[in-house]
């Protein structure tokens, strides 16, 4: 099963950083207002960046080195992973 780490980007242009299995399943339930409190508050806009992992430990593991980028480096990480839809 491929695990995935992706970025959304919020109405407000804030960008919230994820693993799923499923991102655009996962994006809906963003959507929804289910799962992360975060987007309760800011709403989902679409998914902007994502990288598909060979397994949920690896997603972790990168989901966590994202998060840790500055700004400017995550800028950079999300425009050369571009999602177009699950590969």
């Amino acid at each position: 099963m491929e695990w995935w780490v992706y970025i959304i980007e919020c109405e407000s242009g804030a960008w919230y950083t994820g693993v799923s299995n499923d991102p655009e399943r996962r994006f809906r339930m963003h959507a929804a207002g289910k799962g992360a409190k975060f987007m309760r508050m800011d709403h989902p806009k679409r998914i902007m960046a994502a990288k598909a992992c060979a397994s949920k430990g690896e997603a972790l593991s990168l989901e966590a080195a994202v998060k840790r980028l500055s700004r400017d480096e995550k800028r950079k990480w999300a425009y050369s992973h571009p999602y177009t839809g699950k590969r």
